[in-house]
């Protein structure tokens, strides 16, 4: 009996001692120590991009550090981004959500792993359906630019900030998609969307050290303060006009007329019969696709025809390239991009020289997992700076800071140069799913409004290209000129 407890008390000792040994020897990415309690916080500006891609020439491409109370993974260059985003294990969420997620979203686990996938495969299909790609959805977006251009056209070139008049219009295509519906630009209802979500998305750029002292967060949104309890405020306004328009789907449902989103999920719901399906799933998926899907293509055309104000040259070319493939008669089709290939590589390199998610939306580690030798331990967060990528000279050379449309280009012009290392919409299993909507919107914006409009400064000003960060990075409020064209 004294021989079996002796025989057992070892084992459990070298159990034991293989557990700590291998815990405390395991490698893990090197990186600043921080200050107690908020980690490297104080240190970043903001520009947190700026801050950690100067921090990877110390400490490589995949350094940690300590947020807050929360252990941070950072990955600086594009193949250990790639590698890890092709990882199953590096597919979550964090459980702590600025956004205020349904409680059944995360009782699912819906926004994470396998659950995700589902949600994801299906949004795809679902988009698809409704004309992805189809002449359908672009006759909608066009019904939306032309009620752009009439009300931009008002303003006779004189001075104005286009993002507000961008905002709506951006908004309404994701409305149609998802309600089934436009809204007029004097509708109430519309009004109150967008200063929900233009307000949320300010806000966005707020709350983002919340999501590093979890405890303080959850504290703040308690008792109303804080860009985190500002947030849940104006997502409480959006969820109950979304929750009303479920309703009266639900009520008007036809299986054999699919209308919009709406329609597609709720019958899904029904096929599927999953807890990870249901309508509170719904309304964080339409929450989404508003932030997603409308925010970034208004920063986007908003870089854009400033850009265009500031390079000159460029938007001659682009005119030229417009009138040459389009004309002025006729509104420009996406069937017609591969006849574009200056405007096109305008475009892409406006998405990789102001990246508009610098910062890839946080990931979460769902296991213990390695990386490149490195150990990461469960419930670790992950950043990958796309902005650090997007201006590597190793992989566009020593111009990378200069805004230059021909490194897209090959050298007769004629044809799109795609670069592996451009990734504006993230890569991996959870890169964007509407990647292909989001280029279709912002090649049928920028052509049209680049078509009917010159873009100037108004005198005596100059570009600033600095940038706020949101939900995405946007440039600061400035005004232009938009003249038609003679």
């Amino acid at each position: 009996m004294e021989t079996t407890t002796a025989v057992l008390a070892g084992i459990f000792i070298i159990v034991v001692f293989l557990w700590f040994w291998t815990s405390t020897t395991r490698k893990t990415p090197p990186g600043p120590i921080g200050l107690p309690l908020l980690g490297y916080i104080p240190f970043l500006s903001s520009k947190p991009y700026i801050d950690l891609q100067k921090l990877a020439k110390t400490y490589g491409p995949i350094f940690s550090v300590k947020l807050g109370s929360q252990n941070t993974i950072v990955l600086d260059d594009y193949h250990s981004t790639k590698d890890a985003f092709a990882q199953d294990a590096l597919m979550g969420r964090p459980p702590e959500n600025p956004f205020d997620l349904r409680p059944k979203t995360l009782e699912t686990g819906a926004f994470n792993g396998l659950p995700w996938k589902e949600q994801r495969k299906f949004s795809l299909q679902m988009l698809k359906d409704l004309g992805f790609g189809k002449s359908h959805l672009e006759d909608m977006i066009k019904e939306e630019i032309r009620d752009l251009l009439d009300h931009l056209a008002k303003f006779n070139g004189q001075p104005t900030l286009v993002r507000t008049v961008l905002a709506p219009s951006m908004s309404n295509n994701i409305a149609s998609l998802v309600y089934g519906k436009r809204l007029k630009y004097d509708d109430p209802v519309r009004k109150m969307l967008d200063k929900a979500l233009n307000d949320g998305a300010a806000a966005a750029g707020q709350v983002t050290w919340q999501l590093f002292f979890p405890w303080l967060a959850r504290l703040l949104k308690f008792i109303g303060l804080g860009s985190e309890g500002k947030i849940a405020r104006l997502m409480k306004e959006n969820r109950l006009y979304t929750k009303n328009e479920i309703d009266e789907h639900e009520r008007t449902l036809d299986p054999n007329n699919i209308r919009d989103y709406i329609d597609g999920y709720l019958l899904e719901i029904k096929k599927r019969n999953e807890p990870a399906f249901c309508k509170e799933v719904l309304e964080d998926m339409i929450g989404t696709f508003f932030g997603a899907g409308s925010e970034t293509v208004k920063l986007t055309v908003d870089w854009l025809l400033l850009t265009m104000a500031a390079f000159p040259e460029v938007q001659k070319k682009v005119h030229q390239e417009i009138d040459s493939v389009v004309g002025r008669e006729r509104m420009p089709s996406w069937d017609e991009h591969p006849k574009m290939p200056f405007t096109q590589a305008t475009i892409m390199e406006l998405m990789r020289w102001r990246t508009i998610i610098p910062i890839n939306i946080l990931r979460y580690s769902l296991w213990d997992t390695t990386l490149h030798d490195y150990f990461i331990p469960k419930d670790t967060y992950i950043l990958a700076n796309l902005w650090s990528i997007h201006h590597n000279p190793e992989y566009w050379g020593d111009d990378a800071e200069e805004f230059k449309p021909e490194r897209f280009l090959k050298n007769d012009g004629k044809e799109v140069v795609k670069s592996e290392y451009f990734i504006p919409f993230s890569i991996g299993k959870r890169s964007c799913p509407g990647e292909f909507y989001a280029r279709t919107e912002v090649f049928l914006y920028f052509t049209s409004l680049l078509q009917k409009f010159n873009v100037s400064l108004p005198a005596g000003k100059k570009p600033d290209f600095d940038g706020q960060l949101g939900i995405g990075l946007g440039p600061n409020p400035q005004e232009l000129c938009l003249k038609e064209r003679v």
